[in-house]
Formats: structure tokens, C-alpha cells, sequence
């Protein structure tokens, strides 16, 4: 269920993997003017979680980038689906899922704080992945992750990136 929730109650995700450019960040302002009910279609992500004191956090784990857009546009509340105390494999599977086909990855985050085998559950490929994620061996061992390319010409191993 679509609930609207002020957008001063919602905590922005601290490292979000996702970033985009002015220019893309523009795109997505012109896109909710001229279609304001986009944000329906496609609302916010929240997990709500209580601490300790029994307030409540409101978390976007998935569209932060659209909370930061519609706040630029003035603004004062958007569309969210809320979830309650998901638990944190969960939501960063979310965030992956939902960024995986548009934007720009930090590659520093994805790297300090994914699990490899969530990357790969959520689309990524071994070769999308290699010299990016802590240059971790999808395969298991210590072996160098790319087969070393050959000169078609004598035969001898090319430098990496040739």
C-alpha cells in the first residue's frame, strides 16, 4: 500500500551505491514535472525500523535519488511503500535490484559493503565484477581472474587492457 510521507521524516541511505550526474539529476526533475504521477507509479522504498528509544527511522533503501529530486522541486511529501524491520540482506538486495539497469554504481561501496554472491544473485556478471569488487575471485581460488590474451601475431601475453 501507497502511503505519503513527508519527505523531512525519510533518512536518505548514507552510502548509497547509486550516484548520478547533474545533468541526470536534472533529466529526473524535468520528468517528475512533466509527469507528476510518476512518483506513483514508481514510489519510494522505506523500511521503517524502531530503536531502542521506540522512534521510528524511516529508511529509503530504493529512491533516493527521486526523494533528493523532489525535494529540489519544492516538494514537501512523495509516494512510499513502507516495509517494517526488513532485515539488511533483504534491503540490499533491494537497492541492488533497483538501481541494476539505470545509473552509475560507486564501485568502492558495491565493494566494501555487497557480498559478492549478492551482486551476482542480482544480475551482475563475473565480468562486470572482476577488478571492480576487491578484485575477488568469483571462482573461489587465488588464480588471476581473466584468461591472459595472447598476440595473435607471435604468440606472446599482452599486457592487461590490450
Amino acid at each position: 500500500m501507497i502511503k505519503i510521507i513527508p519527505i523531512k521524516s525519510l533518512k536518505l541511505l548514507e552510502n548509497n551505491p547509486r550516484r548520478i550526474t547533474k545533468d541526470q539529476m536534472d533529466k529526473l526533475c524535468n520528468s517528475i514535472k512533466n509527469d507528476p504521477e510518476f512518483l506513483n507509479c514508481r514510489p519510494v522504498l522505506v523500511n521503517c525500523t524502531t530503536v531502542d528509544d521506540g522512534k521510528e527511522i524511516m529508511h529509503v533503501y530504493a529512491g533516493n535519488q527521486r526523494v533528493r529530486a523532489a525535494k529540489k522541486l519544492g516538494m514537501k511529501e512523495i509516494p512510499c511503500i513502507v516495509d517494517y524491520e526488513l532485515d539488511e540482506e533483504t534491503v540490499k538486495r533491494r537497492i541492488i535490484q533497483d538501481n541494476k539497469t539505470y545509473g552509475e554504481f560507486d564501485w568502492d561501496i558495491l565493494a566494501n559493503e555487497w557480498n559478492i554472491d549478492t551482486l551476482l544473485d542480482c544480475g551482475f556478471t563475473a565480468d562486470e565484477l572482476v577488478g571492480t569488487v576487491q578484485d575477488i575471485d568469483i571462482d573461489g581460488n587465488n588464480e588471476e581472474q581473466e584468461e591472459q590474451k595472447m598476440c595473435e601475431t607471435c604468440g606472446r601475453k599482452l599486457k592487461k587492457g590490450k
